[in-house]
């Protein structure tokens, strides 16, 4: 083989092994889950608007916040990190602050838009008392939960 003969093999293995390469990179992307779409959605199959707050556990305490509003047959990304925790808490209010759904927990809420930590002492503190119930993740690093009560 001549030395321009060699040289231009090189060049095309060279050029198709760089090629490949990002071809497979590009698929890599597409395959791997991405953070932006990991997290927590809630949507509304009931036909009321709600506003829902959302409550889990952080190194400083119990960390409750809120208010999304969701229309009817909508969804809305409440977290939009990836889930760290196995279990999260969720409050389902209609559009007169009236809860819709029974929970088990008591945490603190506001009326305003808010985020607060620790859920006790709440009427002490200023701060309103609400039912929240639990949603179990199992560890995923993102979840849907179907409001339907109608």
């Amino acid at each position: 083989m001549s030395q321009a003969q060699n040289s231009e093999h090189c060049d095309r293995s060279y050029l198709r092994k760089y090629t490949l390469l990002g071809l497979l990179a590009c698929l890599a992307c597409f395959a791997l889950p991405r953070s932006a779409e990991a997290g927590l959605r809630v949507c509304n199959g009931s036909v009321d608007l709600v506003n829902v707050a959302i409550g889990y556990e952080t190194d400083e305490g119990i960390r409750t916040e809120g208010w999304w509003t969701i229309t009817s047959n909508a969804c809305s990304q409440v977290l939009q990190e990836p889930l760290k925790s196995a279990g999260y808490y969720l409050h389902v209010a209609d559009g007169f602050g009236e809860g819709r759904l029974v929970g088990d927990i008591t945490l603190c809420i506001r009326e305003e838009k808010f985020v607060v930590y620790d859920g006790d002492q709440c009427w002490q503190r200023g701060l309103i008392e609400a039912d929240f119930f639990q949603i179990e993740t199992g560890g995923a690093e993102d979840w849907t939960v179907l409001l339907s009560y109608d």
